[in-house]
């Protein structure tokens, strides 16, 4: 439809018209169309112009077979044996598990074993390590043990002492509770002690186990797989001091305190220096610092030396010392480290229950060393009992453990280390 003009004066006016569009509907007939057209020739092409038999895979491909790798087995019996990997290292029909470690090291205890083209050299012996050692098996009932403690119905009795502080043997001091001498005189030295009734026919011979506490795990062990016989020295400035006392006595054990004394070489920067009872100390300094010592806990029949020998040789300072615990109603034992002087003479002068230790069984930490002063101690018991003092240490705890087992066929038993003292 064309354009309508007009003139006015002499303007000339052009009036356009609106184009008209295809309307939805004639869209979509020519869409509709176009797909039946679209439809109608692929069918066409399909059914007239290709061959069906091209969506089929016939026939077969010949791939050249690639020859196995040398030395293996296709399983069909027909290749190569697989390689020996031991040839020169282990013997043809040896157990190879048995001649090596779980990382193919040779085991150090194996001799020789001949191997072809090897040269016959002389093996070292073993060296002995604290693992290595197997405890000595008494008989009778074997100990079954549950989390490092003997159960019910195996190995020695383990009977609970009394729970700690007994009133009547217990004051309130300037530090809190500490020992004292009940009006009845009744005392620690004796209330706190394991009870034990010697055998008839047989020797007695007694152990401390010092510095406990410390070590945390090793404690555990000693106070679980010892016997309760064995007597058990704390650190006095161990922490938790009252409830390592409180599990040692609950498995039978006796306990005593150490009480750190000036040595011949005194180290201030030392664990509890502070408190150490020293030569050029004022008596009453000396007494404080023992009141604030055995107030750390309660349970204990007797006190022992940490270091100590140059004020075991000042009899002036010692005194006091050995006076206020006679006072105490505690005893004394010295652990046999170094003489003890005129230590005996002043004990007996303040009525101080008093014992020397025979030896210190491990002064070096060597397990054969042990063995050897235990079995001197054993020879020094026979005609009198003797205490042996230990201390903390991995290859004292399996000594003495391997140790307690012989004594029965021996005829000795071990004792509480306060039956020595108390006789």
């Amino acid at each position: 439809m064309s354009d309508e003009t007009f003139q006015k004066g002499s303007v000339t006016y052009v009036k356009r018209r609106a184009a008209r569009r295809p309307s939805v509907k004639t869209h979509a007939r020519r869409a509709f169309v176009f797909s039946l057209i679209a439809v109608a020739a692929a069918f066409v092409g399909y059914k007239f112009m290709g061959d069906a038999g091209d969506a089929i895979a016939t026939g077969t491909v010949e791939i050249e077979k690639a020859p196995l790798p040398v030395a293996s087995d296709n399983l069909g019996g027909t290749g190569t044996d697989l390689p020996d990997l031991l040839t020169g290292e282990v013997p043809e029909g040896t157990n190879p598990t048995e001649l090596t470690d779980a990382l193919g090291n040779p085991i150090r205890a194996q001799q020789n074993l001949g191997l072809a083209g090897s040269n016959p050299q002389p093996q070292p012996a073993p060296v002995e390590t604290i693992a290595s050692i197997q405890p000595i098996v008494p008989s009778g009932p074997k100990t079954i043990m549950i989390d490092g403690k003997p159960i019910a119905g195996g190995g020695f009795p383990t009977a609970a002492l009394p729970r700690a502080p007994l009133a009547d043997i217990t004051r309130t001091g300037p530090w809190g509770s500490m020992p004292t001498i009940s009006p009845s005189g009744n005392k620690a030295v004796k209330a706190y002690a394991r009870p034990f009734t010697p055998a008839a026919g047989k020797s007695q011979v007694a152990v401390i186990i010092g510095g406990l506490g410390i070590d945390r795990n090793l404690t555990r062990r000693i106070i679980n797989e010892l016997p309760p016989e064995v007597t058990l020295s704390f650190a006095a400035h161990t922490n938790g001091l009252q409830t390592w006392i409180h599990q040692a006595r609950e498995r039978g054990h006796e306990v005593i305190i150490e009480i750190p004394m000036e040595g011949f070489s005194f180290n201030a920067s030392e664990p509890g220096a502070g408190l150490t009872l020293k030569t050029d100390a004022t008596a009453s300094t000396n007494i404080r610092n023992l009141d604030r010592l055995l107030s750390k806990a309660q349970g204990y029949y007797a006190v022992t030396n940490y270091n100590g020998g140059r004020l075991i040789e000042d009899q002036s300072a010692l005194l006091p010392i050995l006076q206020h615990l006679t006072n105490s109603g505690v005893g004394f034992i010295y652990d046999g480290s170094n003489s003890d002087g005129t230590l005996s003479t002043t004990a007996a002068t303040v009525g101080l229950s008093y014992h020397k230790a025979f030896s210190v069984i491990d002064a070096q930490s060597d397990v054969g060393f042990i063995q050897a002063n235990l079995s001197t101690l054993e020879a020094a018991s026979s005609g009198s009992a003797q205490i042996g003092v230990g201390f903390a240490l991995p290859e004292t705890f399996m000594a003495v453990k391997n140790w307690v087992g012989t004594l029965d066929m021996k005829g000795m038993e071990l004792a509480p280390a306060s039956h020595v003292l108390n006789r």
